[in-house]
């Protein structure tokens, strides 16, 4: 099945739908990323294959990029929870790819899968798109493969695309430039079209006649239907895929558009240790690669990005804190490469970790920069940059990057602690980067939960949630009003489970990176009486519910520095609440409040419950409605019924005078 995307995303953006397109608005109601193809997805488990119905994906998240930052992002998300994230990297000589990550939970389409199990399919290799300011395009088809293991099954994704149409950076006005760069299968398509219209016809004859200097225009394969060959990239432009023929590749089959080679894929995350003794007083973690602004011999600039070795390439060394001490330096000393070392000095700054510096020694006389000027390039990049309190860990999942026009340091996965290390391991608490936590709703989302289990939706649930949660600030005791966002992840839960004895069900409901959200609905009847065949449940409830939550900057306004990276957990037990019976839903347009304890409340507005549910359906039962929406409802008939009886009223007395005065005009006559 085929689907048409277009999608944008932007931080605290709106997403709008246009028929078949998706885009994502920014302030400006303008879209800053567009993705545009026609695609199939086949998801295979090895033997069984399935088609997703790619009609059912919509804009989920994602960040732009703005100004000179060189890393956006888009998801797509489906009704089962799959989601489709692209990751969009501009490097340093401005080239643009694009690499794709699949999260989906097999058992949704597999049998035998234990739920509710997840695996994250990757891409083989990022998709080169051009330069920054460029449209990439390829009418033709392109295959992308993602692959992924779980519990020793290997999965894949098979994305059959054609009509594609990405441009990620520097949309102006929300319209696409008209700058195109044509992918080489494109290319290769209009040369062979060149060519055969360049066959000139013999007047006298009429034979054909082709240039000698053109290759025969045919299909890339040849008469016996041997495979093509490709021309590695010499001169920084896309490999060329050429018919398999003893003709030389000539110029008019060479791209049109020149941009610097792919930028290489990141190594996996790595650890590195400043240690003191026999533990480690310093940690870095995460996948790193280094971006380098260069001269080129003719003086011009160039750039090009490098990867971090891994940890067990390196030799680590640096500095630890002292009592009283408030600076700490890691340095990585590759074994073999372009980096010669890197160095990260921290500071403790107003009770915060800072990255006050770095610096790189790169040797530039290397297959990675060969038309470098110079055969070293040593600099130093200058903050400071606020990281997380000192007490606790920093943490960036998401990716991002610290630079200045000659050097920048990529990073993704990124966990650092360079102050308070205890044990030699992070804190238990740690603070988000604003990536991970994401965008912050201004408004209460509407947003609709469900959870299954194999072929069985047992839970629905709709609504507008927003929590009250004190915390102290620097002013004094305060609460932040914090809903749940439309970036959310439904990560666990049970169609079948007990809870003090009843049987129950329960659903997990994940967002702003790690807050979980935990609701239980139990039935009126005990497990051991739900064993027999005879006895049923005929009623169902609200049972408890569970916030675990961390402080943070992102989230809190003006938060006390020490509750920075503090987790919380608040639950509600032994509930009766919102009761309603089997087969049937419950529903309150009014506000429900949902007393967590400690302070901390959840409103719930505009929401529909439905659990103990048969069926792969996410649709609700017949609804019992609250009190309080009863009751208005009610006052729409009591208002007409008072309004007609009024209108009764009115008319019986008009007739009565008028029958009065008929009857006065009698007697004087």
């Amino acid at each position: 099945m085929k689907a048409n995307f277009i999608g944008a995303v932007i931080v605290c953006a709106l997403a709008v739908v246009q028929g078949s397109e998706y885009v994502y608005l920014d302030g400006n109601n303008q879209s800053c990323i567009v993705v545009e193809m026609d695609v199939t997805f086949t998801l295979s488990n090895g033997t069984n294959s399935v088609i997703l119905d790619g009609n059912n994906f919509t804009v989920g998240g994602g960040d732009c990029a703005s100004g000179s930052e060189e890393i956006a992002s888009m998801s797509l998300q489906n009704s089962k929870e799959d989601i489709l994230a692209l990751t969009f990297l501009k490097a340093a000589n401005r080239a643009v790819s694009v690499s794709f990550v699949f999260a989906v939970s097999p058992s949704y389409y597999f049998p035998g899968v234990p739920t509710p199990n997840s695996v994250n399919l990757n891409d083989q290799g990022d998709l080169v798109m051009g330069n920054d300011t460029q449209l990439y395009e390829c009418n033709s088809p392109q295959k992308i493969t993602l692959t992924g293991d779980l519990e020793g099954v290997n999965y894949s994704l098979v994305l059959d695309m054609t009509n594609t149409q990405i441009q990620a950076f520097n949309i102006q006005g929300g319209n696409v430039s008209s700058d195109v760069f044509v992918c080489s299968a494109d290319q290769m398509t209009t040369a062979a079209i060149a060519s055969t219209e360049s066959i000139s016809t013999n007047p006298t004859t009429g034979a054909s006649t082709q240039p000698t200097t053109e290759p025969p225009a045919t299909k890339p394969t040849t008469a016996n239907g041997t495979e093509p060959t490709t021309i590695p990239s010499t001169n920084g432009t896309e490999p060329v895929t050429k018919p398999a023929t003893t003709e030389p590749l000539t110029t008019s089959e060479a791209p049109t558009t020149t941009v610097g080679p792919p930028p290489p894929k990141p190594l996996d995350k790595s650890t590195y240790r400043v240690m003191e003794g026999s533990e480690a007083c310093l940690i870095m973690e995460g996948s790193f690669q280094l971006s380098v602004t260069y001269m080129k011999k003719d003086n011009s600039s160039g750039s090009g990005i490098v990867n971090v070795p891994e940890s067990k390439n390196v030799n680590v060394t640096g500095k630890c804190a002292s009592v009283n001490d408030t600076t700490s330096q890691l340095t990585i000393t590759p074994k073999k490469g372009d980096i010669k070392s890197m160095t990260f000095n921290f500071e403790i700054v107003k009770d915060k970790s800072q990255l006050v510096s770095w610096s790189a020694e790169v040797s530039l006389n290397s297959t990675s920069f060969p038309d470098a000027k110079g055969d070293e390039l040593n600099h130093t990049v200058k903050g400071p940059i606020n990281l997380s309190d000192a007490k606790v860990y920093y943490k960036c999942d998401a990716g991002e990057t610290f630079k200045d026009e000659t050097l920048g340091f990529i990073v993704k996965q990124f966990r650092v602690q360079a102050f308070n290390v205890e044990s030699g391991k992070f804190s238990d608490n740690g603070e988000d980067c604003k990536q991970d936590v994401g965008p912050v709703p201004k408004t209460i989302p509407s947003n609709t939960f469900d959870f299954r289990e194999g072929n069985n939706t047992c839970i629905v649930f709709k609504g507008r949630i927003q929590f009250s949660i004190p915390y102290m600030s620097k002013k004094g005791n305060a609460s932040e009003l914090i809903s749940v966002p439309s970036e959310f992840n439904v990560t666990g839960g049970s169609c079948n489970t007990t809870l003090n004895g009843y049987l129950s069900q329960n659903i997990v409901i994940t967002f702003y990176d790690s807050w979980n959200l935990m609701i239980f609905f139990s039935s009126d009847g005990k497990e051991t009486e739900l064993l027999t065949a005879a006895t049923k449940p005929t009623k169902y409830f609200i049972s408890q519910i569970q916030l675990d939550y961390d402080y943070n900057s992102n989230l809190f306004i003006d938060i006390e520095d020490s509750m920075v990276g503090e987790k919380k957990s608040v639950v509600a037990t032994n509930l009766t609440m919102l009761t309603t019976n089997k087969d049937k839903s419950y529903m309150c347009n009014k506000a429900t409040t949902f007393d967590l304890h400690d302070g901390l409340s959840m409103a719930v507005t505009d929401f529909q419950y439905q659990a103990f549910k048969d069926g792969n359906t996410a649709k609700f039962g017949d609804a019992n409605e609250c009190a309080g929406d009863e009751d208005t409802n009610s006052i729409v008939p009591i208002a007409v019924g008072a309004a007609l009886a009024g209108l009764v009223i009115i008319v019986l007395i008009a007739y009565l005078i008028g029958r009065k005065r008929s009857r006065s005009g009698y007697e004087q006559v």
